[in-house]
């Protein structure tokens, strides 16, 4: 929480009681429901987003999963699920198979959402998020062809959208539960680039910040998994990185949901003090 003179926070805008901060104070906590996707796309268009200290893991060259998942999230006080459209927004969420110092992890280059809160966070956390549109079929736990049934032939599907273009749909039929070799959401440990430019004269080619960090998630659970058989499409768009990842082969899809908090990120590495970056300075 940043405090000065009668105002505070933990971003901006500030206030008196901390209260009209974009994010609120962490820790934040995290239900979600998830419909993911597993393809493989051409490494070398992996390898075009990735930043220094990241390269690609040979088990899993060009291996990547679009994710849509409907979150619900809120503080230690639960208060924002009284006032639920603070707590819930929808997420398409794109992750990389990629190695650093020789261990699989998964990196973020992409990341579309609907909530300014949520937006914010993930800016402090690295995710790169933008403000769009997504959707996810959900269950709602009665039984109606309305309300899909976590069980075999069941059929859940997600579409993301950014400035009125639609940017991908997917869906999985569940077929049966999942062994250990699904490629979930947090199956694999995530990293991330915190990236902050400065817009001070001749420094706007020196970020401010410029991180790898490795996302810290706490109190995790999981519901069990379902798999089956999956499609995803990726769209034309002039301006997305999301269309240069377009599939060559789709694999699985899972559903499944799962909680966790987040608290603290762990730094990998501060990359303004890499060789390149220091190479570039002295220019």
């Amino acid at each position: 929480m940043t405090r000065f003179a009668a105002a505070q926070g933990f971003m901006g805008p500030f206030s008196h009681d901390g209260k009209a901060s974009i994010a609120p104070n962490p820790p934040w906590h995290y239900a979600a429901d998830f419909i993911t996707v597993e393809c493989w796309v051409k490494p070398l268009d992996i390898e075009a987003l990735l930043p220094p200290g990241l390269g690609l893991h040979p088990d899993e060259r060009g291996l990547m999963t679009v994710s849509f998942v409907d979150w619900q999230a809120c503080t230690d006080t639960g208060g924002e699920l009284l006032d639920p459209i603070r707590a819930q927004y929808r997420e398409c969420i794109v992750l990389v198979s990629v190695q650093y110092e020789g261990k699989l992890m998964q990196y973020c280059p992409y990341i579309v959402v609907d909530q300014d809160t949520s937006l914010a966070r993930g800016w402090a956390l690295g995710y790169p998020k933008k403000i769009g549109s997504v959707w996810i079929t959900r269950s709602m736990g009665v039984p109606s062809i309305a309300s899909p049934k976590l069980e075999s032939g069941a059929i859940f599907a997600g579409t993301v959208a950014l400035k009125d273009r639609r940017l991908a749909e997917g869906y999985v039929r569940l077929s049966e539960l999942a062994d250990d070799s699904a490629v979930t959401f947090g199956s694999r440990p995530i990293v991330a680039l915190r990236h902050f430019p400065s817009l001070f004269e001749g420094q706007h080619d020196r970020p401010a910040v410029c991180e790898l960090v490795r996302l810290q998630a706490e109190n995790v659970h999981a519901s069990p998994i379902w798999s089956g058989t999956a499609e995803l499409t990726v769209f034309d768009s002039p301006t997305e990185p999301l269309s240069a990842l377009r599939p060559i082969r789709v694999g699985r899809g899972w559903r499944y949901s799962i909680a966790m908090t987040n608290r603290n990120n762990h730094l990998l590495r501060d990359l303004r003090r890499t060789p390149a970056y220091i190479l570039s300075e002295e220019k």
